[in-house]
């Protein structure tokens, strides 16, 4: 099995390892592509993906289901929520879900489990059978419910004692393992952090395992939770009153499934790229180059449904995404589907946007844009049917 590790870096991309072994020999892989040059022992390369970025595709990702959970715990469902009352209590979610108890697992495992699982229960766990699965777990802060107690005992006073639970779930791709190992997933599993650019980062890693041929189908998904207060949360995502909207801070687990099938599927990706430009936020405002670029691509694509009718145009703007921004955007005919209220601010909040947008909103052409604290742009474009 390939064994890949994915690690947030600077803002010029993500740090990959890749290694595999090859009769005898071990080379290293990036998407499928082969290097030049073999390496033997156990040296390892680092290479950016941002100097990959640039092979963009034009292929449209069929999505064959998709699915989100928010703060509420509800599945596919939206319900008032209250910042003060997070984090709500997973276990009637693993049973709504899963039908059982999981034990041994914290709220972020669970999180994920479930809204992996209910995904998939959109189709069927049979669907999976015989095909070439992979997955791939986005998240902005990870496991922080296991980890920082798990610290906090190693760095006790003389020397602390965790427990074998906690060691193992607060291991960084543990909560992807566990879906793997629930959904008989034998592939690709990985776990990938950007902070706010996660989601993204990992449905363009879907993309070129899809189209390489190295799988068949793709759960793709974000999951962030609830820390333990408003304050802490809010310092560790990077947020104040200049770089971010004002919105409750929240959570959510949100999944989609890509693959080849465009007979049966709900909508398709059809791009995602990520800006070669770092851009201020009092600047965007003045910068239409993404909104002419969306519109590019969206010309390419089917502008009216099976019925002749023209199909809606809506932006999903990030919570970095001002209402100067959006502006721009309206001014131009797009409707601006503001989904934050449902879910909160969180670093993959883009999943349950896009996910919500392909299950809700049928006949639309749609726009994910989102921006890190740093300038760095990003933005989804997909239709659904």
């Amino acid at each position: 099995m390939e064994m890949i590790t994915m690690l947030p870096s600077t803002l010029a991309g993500l740090i990959i390892y890749s290694e595999k072994k090859i009769k005898g020999e071990k080379e290293i892989i990036l998407f499928n592509y082969k290097l030049d040059s073999r390496l033997r022992g156990n040296d390892k390369k680092i290479m950016n993906m941002e100097n990959i970025r640039q092979n963009k595709s034009t292929a449209a990702m069929p999505v064959i289901a998709a699915s989100y959970i928010g703060p509420p715990l509800m599945p596919n469902r939206d319900a008032l929520w209250e910042e003060s009352e997070l984090p709500l209590n997973a276990d009637g979610l693993v049973n709504e879900v899963m039908g059982q108890p999981m034990r041994r697992a914290g709220r972020f495992i669970k999180m994920v489990a479930c809204g992996g699982l209910a995904c998939l229960q959109q189709v069927s766990l049979d669907y999976l059978k015989g095909r070439k699965t992979g997955i791939f777990l986005a998240t902005g802060l990870g496991n922080v419910d296991e980890i920082l107690p798990f610290i906090t005992e190693v760095f006790k006073h003389g020397g602390g004692f965790p427990s074998p639970n906690q060691f193992a779930n607060s291991v960084s791709n543990a909560a992807a393992f566990v879906l793997a190992k629930i959904c008989e997933v034998t592939g690709t599993v990985l776990t990938i952090s950007q902070e706010e650019l996660s989601f993204e980062s990992a449905l363009w890693l879907a993309q070129s395992y899809l189209e390489s041929g190295e799988i068949e189908l793709a759960l793709v998904g974000g999951c962030d939770i609830f820390t333990p207060t408003v304050e802490e949360y809010r310092e560790r995502v990077n947020l104040n009153c200049g770089n971010s909207r004002k919105m409750p801070m929240g959570e959510g687990s949100s999944w989609l499934l890509l693959g080849k099938d465009s007979e049966i599927n709900i909508g398709n990706i059809l791009a995602v790229e990520f800006g070669n430009k770092i851009i201020a936020s009092e600047n965007c405002s003045k910068n239409n180059d993404i909104l002419k670029h969306c519109e590019e691509i969206i010309s390419t694509a089917s502008l009216s449904d099976g019925n002749g009718r023209k199909k809606n145009r809506i932006l999903l703007p990030g919570f970095r995404i001002n209402k100067t921004e959006t502006d721009l955007w309206k001014s131009d005919g797009w409707a601006i589907e503001d989904y934050l209220p449902c879910c909160g601010i969180h670093s993959t909040a883009a999943a349950f946007g896009i996910a919500r947008a392909l299950r809700e909103k049928p006949s639309t052409l749609f726009v994910h844009y989102n921006r890190h604290a740093s300038g760095k742009q990003v933005f989804v474009v997909g239709s659904t049917k």
